[in-house]
């Protein structure tokens, strides 16, 4: 398909994922929508998306031309119809960021593949760490995450999910360590390591954590042309000076800041995609909820 012949008059449309949904958030569609078009000089209109499949579908189907994208989806939409990566969130340096499952120290589940039957709480279906991440691994071993647990708990929150893996109302949980790179296996803060305060975190212990974990991702789609492509991604590296968005991302990374991105550091959901696809598992499945939530 040629790229769009944009004229100065045409809008561009930029989509918004879920997790930048709501009353918190509510000052970040306009600020970025003028920010952007006074960066490149032509009109920016957000599109904010309902859930992740809704943004997937407005990708698709190219009524957005660039998106703010979780990396699992930024992937997997790479490898179906190609995309461009533009700007990529600056995590917090020092660490690693995996996704792991967790239970008590003195459980009987000793491996992923122990899990069958079991009960698990996700924080949320659109936490990275919490929910798609923690699918993925399962499904890159040939484990499809659709029919291995018993009950499904979404807590909504990494604290919740803590308390219900301590409480014993779920046998694991799904959530985020972070690791210390210079010294193997040895993690330096985690989800079950924040509130509530009378959680002991000796009592708890991770199994395989699955990373390391890219960041999220600015992309375009490749009938966006290339001049205005590089112009909206040179505009993200200078996107901290937005108080609004710095303070999500802030938030949601540990910075307030975009870099260029890196492609190689989604190589490890690429090989798991392609692990789970190899082993007969549906990788859009795997990602999404097993029942409504």
């Amino acid at each position: 398909m040629a790229p769009l012949a944009l004229t100065p008059s045409d809008s561009i449309a930029f989509g918004l994922p879920p997790s930048l949904f709501g009353p918190r958030h509510q000052h970040i569609p306009n600020a970025l929508a003028a920010f952007l078009s006074n960066r490149i000089q032509r009109q920016v209109v957000t599109v904010q998306a309902l859930s992740y499949d809704d943004l997937s579908l407005q990708v698709s189907h190219g009524s957005v031309v660039a998106a703010w994208l979780p990396p699992a989806l930024f992937v997997e939409l790479d490898r179906s119809v190609g995309l461009d990566g533009l700007a990529a969130a600056e995590r917090s340096g020092g660490v690693g960021y995996f996704a792991a499952y967790f239970t008590h120290t003195d459980s009987d589940i000793t491996s992923l593949r122990a899990l069958l039957g079991r009960s698990v709480g996700w924080v949320d279906p659109s936490s990275a760490s919490g929910y798609v991440f923690p699918r993925l691994q399962l499904a890159a071993l040939g484990i499809d995450p659709t029919q291995t647990f018993q009950e499904e708990v979404f807590f909504r929150s990494h604290e919740a999910v803590a308390r219900a893996v301590a409480d014993r109302a779920v046998d694991v949980g799904a959530t985020f360590v972070h690791m210390d790179p210079r010294v193997p296996h040895k993690i330096i803060r985690s989800g079950w390591s924040l509130n509530p305060h009378d959680v002991d975190p000796q009592s708890l212990r991770s199994l395989d954590p699955f990373g390391p974990l890219p960041a999220d991702v600015i992309a375009s789609t490749r009938d966006l042309p290339a001049q205005i492509a590089d112009a909206l991604g040179q505009s993200f590296l200078d996107i901290h000076k937005i108080p609004e968005v710095r303070q999500i991302a802030s938030r949601q990374f540990g910075t307030g800041r975009f870099m260029p991105i890196n492609l190689g550091a989604y190589d490890v959901l690429r090989r798991a995609m392609d692990r789970a696809e190899g082993n007969g598992v549906e990788v859009v499945a795997s990602l999404r909820p097993s029942r409504l939530v």
